[in-house]
């Protein structure tokens, strides 16, 4: 395995454990993942490294998905093994979700939104920072209100919140007492990793995005993280900006192959 494709394959598997399925079987040494069809990272299978050597996974991954009322959805990166994305195309399945793995230096980010924070954003400054080491029902209740999710996905986000890696925190940045941004950071080794980061819509422009993502780094740095990365849809051309602001680079992209309609193969 040539030197770029090892570290591809070493980062997916460290952002992988920033996302943890309810629920895990092993198709030889491919995870797929289940948790009652909530976001397609922890319901799809972790195609990862070499083919499985029974010859007959797809088969087995399909059946496993229709049984529990799911389509089959698999995570294609740079890390896959070759001609995976072309196969799945072949029986049908779909494209979706296009996405980026950014990373950049923990210190060249720290420096970036500080400055930016100074010269641009200086009200930012008096914003007001809380971080926890556990997920809080305040926490929650932020989060679904910003991204507009109902209330029965609570449950999930709280036992995601509970089995993420140990060295995590939960930020929020308030307003006067309002809530204006979230994220969350998980440190393993060298790398930190931010999920569930969010402006409120009605906040954005005024660098809290740069804010949130700052109070972030710094807390990595001092759990002992030198690089960062995170995860971000192709298309949502602003968060990949500010990113990019801050010194991320795109690494590699992913996506997912998504096929819905199971029954013909399992009723064969």
């Amino acid at each position: 395995m040539d030197t770029e494709h090892h570290f591809f394959e070493y980062l997916d598997r460290i952002a992988a454990n920033t996302w943890p399925a309810e629920s895990n079987v092993m198709v030889d040494h491919w995870l797929i993942r289940v948790s009652n069809g909530i976001t397609k990272r922890a319901n799809s299978v972790f195609a990862i490294g070499s083919y499985p050597r029974d010859d007959n996974w797809l088969s087995h991954v399909e059946q496993f998905y229709h049984s529990h009322g799911l389509p089959a959805i698999f995570h294609v990166s740079s890390a896959s093994p070759d001609q995976l994305d072309s196969l799945l195309q072949d029986q049908g399945y779909e494209l979706d979700t296009p996405c980026y793995m950014m990373t950049a230096d923990c210190q060249q980010v720290a420096s970036h939104a500080e400055e930016r924070i100074k010269k641009q954003y200086p009200s930012a400054l008096d914003l007001e920072l809380e971080i926890t080491q556990s997920v809080t029902n305040e926490w929650l209740d932020a989060f679904l209100f910003l991204e507009q999710y109902p209330e029965e996905r609570r449950g999930f986000y709280q036992g995601l919140s509970e089995r993420m890696p140990a060295s995590k925190a939960f930020f929020t940045l308030k307003d006067q007492g309002h809530t204006v941004a979230l994220g969350t950071a998980i440190v393993e080794g060298e790398w930190a990793g931010f999920v569930n980061v969010i402006v409120h819509e009605e906040h954005r422009g005024k660098g809290y995005g740069y804010a949130i993502l700052h109070a972030m780094t710094i807390w990595s740095i001092t759990h002992g993280a030198t690089q960062q990365y995170l995860q971000v849809i192709a298309n949502n051309v602003p968060a990949v900006t500010l990113y990019e602001k801050l010194g991320y680079q795109m690494k590699y992209g992913y996506h997912y192959r998504v096929k819905y309609d199971l029954a013909a193969l399992v009723s064969s």
